[in-house]
């Protein structure tokens, strides 16, 4: 008997941290997709801003590296090191490099310094 009012309350309370955990997820998404709607209507411009958010070459490198490697493939993209970049007006301009004897393309990418946004992503053949 007593086994069985404690398999009773175990699954209540079981039950009841679903219920509460399923309750947290729920809100954290309706959180997200206010958030989201709130990003959409309201589009800042760059000259909004007070400072870059890429302003160094080496974060520009690890910024463009998180990107490309998740489309391109780690070892791809560095054996395209050592790589071109500029910035240019407050934009940052990469490009992968190959050794001359290789024949083949490389990465290009182009992206705002101040707010991230990629203008540019390619990768020639």
């Amino acid at each position: 008997m007593k086994i069985g009012i404690l398999l009773i309350i175990g699954i209540l309370i079981s039950t009841n941290l679903q219920a509460q955990e399923s309750e947290k997820k729920s809100d954290d998404l309706k959180h997200a997709e206010q958030l989201h709607e709130y990003a959409l209507k309201n589009k800042s411009d760059r000259t909004d801003m007070k400072f870059k958010i890429i302003p160094k070459k080496e974060n520009a490198i690890k910024y463009a590296e998180i990107i490309l490697f998740e489309l391109y493939g780690k070892e791809n993209i560095e054996a395209e090191k050592p790589y071109k970049i500029n910035m240019i007006n407050d934009y940052w301009v990469i490009t992968g490099t190959l050794p001359k004897e290789m024949i083949g393309g490389v990465f290009e990418m182009v992206f705002d310094s101040w707010n991230g946004k990629v203008l540019i992503l390619e990768h020639r053949k």
